[in-house]
C-alpha cells in the first residue's frame, strides 16, 4: 500500500473514532503535524507535509501519520471515564502512558498520543494523558475543518495559527530540542497560511504575540538559526546554490512577521 493509501486509511479510522467519542459527549481538538496535513488536503493537495518556496524549491517530510489529540476534560468531567473504553472498543492498545496502538487491516500500525490541557483536574484524566503547555490557547481559539477522505466526510476541530505556533514553538523549544520536525512543520505552516493570515491572528493580545515571535525570532531570525537549520535537513539532495536559495527563503518569510 502506497503512503497515500495508508493516509487515509488512517483518516478512516480517526473518523470512526471520533464518532464513538462524540457518542459519549468528548469533545477533541487534532494537534501537531497532523494539522497541516488536513489543512493542505483542504487546500486542493494530498496531504504531504512540505513546503514550496518563491524560487520553486521543493521540500517535504512526507505525511503526518499519527493523530495527536487534545481532550477537553474540563468540559467532558464525569464523561472523561468512557474515553478508556472507546479506545478499547476500537481495538486500540495502550503502548505506553499517552500513546495508543491499533493494527489496521490494511495500513498496519496505527499510533495516536493523548494530551490534555495543563491544570486539567485529574479526576477528569483517567488515562493519564500527557498535559500539552499551550493546550488552554488551543482550545479556546480552535475552529472546525471539514476533512473528505473517499469513506465519505467528517468535521473535526483543529488549532487557529495562534494556538498551532505556540503548541509547536513549546515543543521545538523546550520538550525535544534536537528533533528537527517541529521546525519544519512550522515553516510549512506559515508559508502554507501566508504572513497576513498569521499577523491576523498573532493579534489577540501583546503578550501571546510577543512571546511567539520572540519564539520564531530565535528559531528563523538568519541562516544560522536552529530553525533554517532543521529545515535544510530535508533537503539532502539540493545542491550548494538551492540550499542557499532555501536558507534566504525562510529568513526572508519569517522577516514579513516580525
Amino acid at each position: 500500500m502506497n503512503e497515500t493509501k495508508r493516509f487515509e486509511c488512517i483518516l478512516d479510522e480517526l473518523h470512526y473514532l471520533l464518532i464513538d467519542l462524540q457518542m459519549i459527549g468528548v469533545k477533541i481538538t487534532l494537534v501537531g503535524g497532523q494539522v497541516i496535513s488536513l489543512e493542505a488536503r483542504a487546500l486542493g493537495g494530498d496531504g504531504v507535509i512540505e513546503v514550496h518556496t518563491p524560487t520553486d524549491i521543493v521540500i517535504q517530510r512526507g505525511y503526518s501519520m499519527e493523530p495527536d489529540l487534545l481532550f477537553d476534560v474540563e468540559e467532558a468531567g464525569a464523561r472523561s471515564d468512557a474515553i478508556l473504553d472507546v479506545l478499547r472498543q476500537r481495538n486500540f492498545k495502550r503502548v505506553r502512558t499517552h500513546r495508543w496502538r491499533k493494527d489496521l487491516p490494511l495500513a498496519g500500525e496505527m499510533l495516536i498520543d493523548l494530551f490534555v490541557p495543563p491544570a486539567a483536574d485529574e479526576a477528569y484524566n483517567p488515562g493519564g494523558f500527557t498535559q500539552l503547555p499551550a493546550a488552554d490557547l488551543v482550545l479556546a481559539r480552535a475552529t472546525p475543518l471539514k476533512v473528505v477522505i473517499p469513506s465519505g466526510e467528517f468535521e473535526i476541530h483543529i488549532p487557529d495559527p495562534a494556538g498551532f505556533l505556540a503548541m509547536k514553538l513549546e515543543a521545538k523549544i523546550s520538550l525535544r530540542p534536537n528533533e528537527t520536525k517541529d521546525s519544519f512543520d512550522i515553516y510549512a505552516y506559515v508559508a502554507m497560511k501566508g504572513v497576513d493570515e498569521i499577523r491576523t491572528a498573532l493579534g489577540i493580545d501583546t503578550e501571546t504575540r510577543n512571546r511567539i515571535i520572540a519564539d520564531l525570532r530565535y528559531l528563523f531570525g538568519d541562516v544560522s538559526s536552529p530553525g533554517v537549520r532543521d529545515a535544510v535537513s530535508y533537503a539532502s539532495t539540493l545542491n550548494e546554490d538551492e540550499t542557499a536559495l532555501l536558507e534566504r527563503a525562510a529568513v526572508d518569510l519569517f522577516q514579513q512577521l516580525w
